[in-house]
């Protein structure tokens, strides 16, 4: 068999993929539409005041303008105020209404957003001109469980934040968390990992609340 050949005999096997792929998502999107259960965390401007008043107080250790060290505590009305508001900045996916809670060891997140936006990643964004406008309308809740860890970069003295997604539910259907690091694409990058400034030692989960612990600046 010749090289252009097995050129052929790949493609065919992609574009066999892509539909079934495809073919199995719009099958799964008849139901998305069922929402589980959701418990609204209510917040005011102050708590979004607030949020952005400690994570500032992140970048005033880390430029050695504070001499502060204790633990930087956000409670879920100040997480679900800040996130309400620019996470669809910071990954491309806006989620309205928002829900933020914190278990022991666990985020938990739940968000509505039309289908369109979950069909950012290859092969699905090249299925979207044959996707009907409706159904890529069709408002979905995605309900999500990750664990979140900081972490070292090899080579350097930078520092990230990385998301593990545990659980993940589109609708009130359970699905391979694996399917949202794929339909997500490259625009989740800034969703699942994020630069931290080098100050940042730990950021633990506790029951209602998130603590950021830090360590001299220079360290």
């Amino acid at each position: 068999m010749k090289l252009g050949c097995f050129g052929c005999f790949f493609l065919t096997l992609a574009i066999l993929a892509i539909l079934v792929i495809g073919g199995g998502v719009l099958v799964l999107s008849f139901s998305l539409s069922e929402a589980p259960g959701v418990q609204l965390v209510p917040f005011s401007k102050g708590d979004g005041y607030s949020a952005q008043q400690k994570l500032y107080e992140v970048v005033l250790r880390q430029a050695g303008r504070s001499s502060r060290t204790d633990p930087i505590v956000l409670n879920e009305r100040e997480a679900n105020a800040f996130l309400s508001r620019h996470l669809a900045e910071a990954a491309g996916v806006p989620l309205a209404p928002l829900v933020v809670r914190f278990e022991r060891g666990l985020v938990f997140a739940q968000g509505q957003t039309p289908l369109r936006n979950l069909f950012q990643g290859p092969p699905f964004a090249h299925l979207l001109p044959y996707v009907p406008v409706k159904r890529l309308d069709q408002p979905v809740w995605v309900t999500v469980r990750a664990r979140i860890s900081v972490e070292d970069s090899a080579g350097s003295a930078d520092r990230y934040g990385t998301v593990a997604v545990t659980d993940l539910e589109l609708g009130r259907q359970r699905v391979s968390s694996f399917l949202l690091y794929v339909i997500m694409g490259p625009s989740g990058a800034g969703l699942f990992r994020w630069r931290v400034p080098a100050v940042v030692e730990s950021i633990q989960i506790e029951e209602g609340k998130a603590i950021i612990k830090t360590r001299a600046a220079g360290r």
